[in-house]
Order: C-alpha cells, then structure tokens, then sequence
C-alpha cells in the first residue's frame, strides 16, 4: 500500500473535490458566461473568451484561466459563438446534454465538426488545429426538437488527474547508492501532455536509505522527496512530462533489501478516454 502523508492526502480530497464539481457542469472559481441571444448565425455570433487553464490550477483548485459557457438548445435552434485563438491544437471540450458541433475559420471554412454525446459524468474534449491565429467560429446544435442544456470550452485543454504507480522491483543496499531507471517514454496508455504535480515512494522503511531523489531526465528536473515521508508535492508548475525518462537514487544508509513503489500524481487534457490509476 502506497504511505500518504496528511498533507499528501489533503491534496488528493481536494483535487477529488474539482473533479466532482465538474460533474455538476462547472468548475469552482472558473469565470462561464450564459448564452445570450439572438446568436443564432455567424454574423450574430456571441463573443466568448478562450480555455486556458493550466494543470496547476487543476492541482490547486482554483481555474482563474477557464472559460465555460453555459445555454441550451434543440435540433430548431442554432447557437454561435465567436472566439479569438491561437495557432496550433486546441480543443473543444463538452458536457451535460448531447449536442453536435461545427467550428469554421473567419473564412468561413469548416475546420472542425462532430458530436458530443453524454456517455459519462464528466467532459469530452476534442482536440482540432487552428492553422492560424484568429477568430474562429463555433455552431452548437441539438439533437432532438426538445430544449437541452449545454456546456462547452474552447481553446487550450480542460484537465483531470490520475495516478501512476511503478513498481522498482528488489533494491538491494550494499555499501553504496543505487539507481534504478524508469522509463515510460514508450507507454501507450499514459496520456500526451500529462504533467506530474506529486511524487510519492513506498515500499521503504524510513531507516532503510538516507534520502531519495527522482530525476525526470526528459525535462532535467530532479526532485528531493521528503525524509521519511517519502513524499513531494507541488510539482505541477516544473511541467514535469509523465511520459518521459525517470530515475530514482536511493542513498545508502545501510545494508538491506526492499521493494519500492513509485507512486506520481498527475494531471491530463481530457480528451476522449478517462484515465483514473496506471499501474507498470
């Protein structure tokens, strides 16, 4: 079993917390703005701000940075929006009622459509490419004759979390450090863009080493965990990668042998799968 700490744990109610707002449509702290008619065509398009909450104001509970809006519509109805976006991936990112989706460029060229369709409790996003910076224009659009209420994002990614655990097999400590490489560089189900914001070690008696370091190689970062605790938090604005190239130094102590487990919190875009616990 994996030793948490108080504060190691307070900072998982709280990101449990944001989660389960999120269920409820909406983030605690996050600025939304309601559909506001007539936006019914391109040139009545409303004027909304861009998503770009970072993945350490999902680790602290506090989205300064995310725009949500909030309407309803039917299959009878159409509503646009207007929003200024950079070039590169974004996304839009759906929740509560299904709906279908259609993004165009000032040009009033199609770059993006599909359908949302409410299969879980939280958000979908779907991720597409601005080729330039710009207004783009998004049209929602229900799928029955009945009203439903939506609630969309667009621009950068919304954020969930999740926890990785990798087991470091037998450690064996004879006179001198040991290093034990862990490389998730290649792990298909780790999601892109996941940045780590706690690491945590178990398996280790608080007199079996006299420190613990972890190394991310990918982004050079290195993290000293607490003594005895084993334990770091904090990390998200490092931009620590999850998927990357990880090293773990445990300094000699004394001679004896035990089997750690690495344990790092981690934060992701949502896109179209939920990830909760990874285990390597």
């Amino acid at each position: 079993m994996i030793r948490k700490t108080k504060s190691f744990k307070a900072l998982i109610t709280v990101v449990m917390v944001c989660c389960i707002v999120w269920t409820n449509g909406i983030t605690a702290k996050a600025q939304s703005v309601s559909e506001t008619e007539p936006n019914d065509s391109m040139d009545t398009a409303q004027l909304i701000q861009a998503n770009y909450e970072t993945a350490a104001q999902v680790v602290n509970g506090s989205r300064p940075n995310q725009y949500v809006v909030k309407g309803n519509t039917s299959n009878n109805d159409e509503d646009w929006y207007k929003v200024y976006l950079n070039a590169g991936v974004q996304y839009i990112t759906c929740n509560d009622q299904p709906f279908d989706y259609e993004i165009y460029n000032s040009n009033n060229s199609l770059v993006s459509s599909g359908s949302y369709t409410k299969s879980r409790l939280f958000p979908v996003g779907y991720s597409f490419r601005a080729a330039s910076d710009g207004y783009y224009y998004v049209k929602i659009k229900g799928l029955t004759s009945a009203s439903s209420s939506y609630i969309l994002l667009v621009g950068g990614p919304t954020y969930s979390v999740g926890t990785c655990s990798v087991s470091l097999g037998s450690v064996t400590m004879s006179g001198k450090n040991v290093t034990v490489p862990a490389d998730l560089r290649y792990k298909g189900t780790i999601p892109e863009g996941s940045v780590v914001y706690g690491i945590s070690m178990s398996g280790v008696k608080s007199n079996s080493v006299s420190g613990i370091t972890v190394k991310n190689l990918t982004s050079n970062n290195t993290v000293v965990l607490s003594n005895y605790s084993w334990n770091k938090t904090g990390l998200a604005s490092m931009n620590m990668p999850l998927k990357g190239n990880w090293q773990i130094n445990f300094s000699y102590n004394k001679n004896t042998s035990f089997t750690p487990k690495l344990s790092l919190l981690f934060a992701y875009p949502l896109a179209l799968d939920y990830v909760d616990n990874l285990e390597f």
